[in-house]
């Protein structure tokens, strides 16, 4: 019994272990670190509860809040831009996060670039998807207000950025967040994450 005991967590501490491994370079860097605060926690969510909709840490930093996530992809059927609306009493929020690093160039018109190791890249602009996001939430919410931002990692340049849409590192993203002023009740914030849910059923 002692033996097939310790066979049985061998198996289940070399299946977790896998799995840790395979979520860990979604995890580093990117929006989920500042979302989640620590990868145990990601990690627990994603692969036990499966429920990234909810996070300990941003509990502490912004209160009441629930989170959901979508992508677009470009013509090519590759992922374009990753999005996470958070909702919060703060207010609500949707953030596009770019995963790249280079100096990025771009604007409110016209494709955007990144250079990096001394090559030029064209990125489409991530407004285009901003603005489909937006869309998309309004068809969910209708007139309610809901801010946007463009996050980076840490660290691209982004000092040829200018766009109307606000553009930062991803670590600035729960500073942004916290300065969020058009609050919500926390019965608006599950109703809106419960409107939002449905219509990304119906697309």
């Amino acid at each position: 019994m002692t033996d097939l005991l310790i066979a049985l967590c061998t198996v289940f501490l070399v299946v977790m272990g896998g799995k840790a491994f395979i979520a860990w370079p979604a995890y580093r860097g990117s929006v989920y670190q500042q979302l989640f605060g620590s990868f145990l926690e990601y990690y627990w969510k994603y692969t036990v509860n499966q429920d990234l909709s909810r996070s300990g840490y941003l509990d502490s930093e912004l209160g009441p809040h629930r989170l959901l996530y979508n992508a677009y992809r470009d013509a090519n059927g590759r992922e374009a831009n990753q999005f996470v609306t958070v909702l919060t009493t703060h207010g609500a929020a949707t953030v596009c996060a770019v995963h790249t690093s280079g100096a990025v160039n771009g604007g409110d018109t016209g494709a955007w670039h990144i250079e990096r190791d001394s090559a030029r890249y064209t990125l489409t602009s991530s407004l285009i998807y901003v603005r489909r996001q937006q869309k998309f939430l309004a068809k969910a919410l209708g007139k309610a207000r809901v801010s946007c931002a463009i996050v980076f990692d840490d660290g691209a340049d982004l000092s040829g950025v200018s766009c109307s849409c606000p553009t930062m590192h991803v670590g600035e993203l729960v500073a942004w967040l916290k300065g969020l002023d058009e609050p919500i009740s926390e019965q608006d914030v599950t109703s809106a994450f419960e409107a939002i849910k449905a219509q990304m059923t119906r697309n």
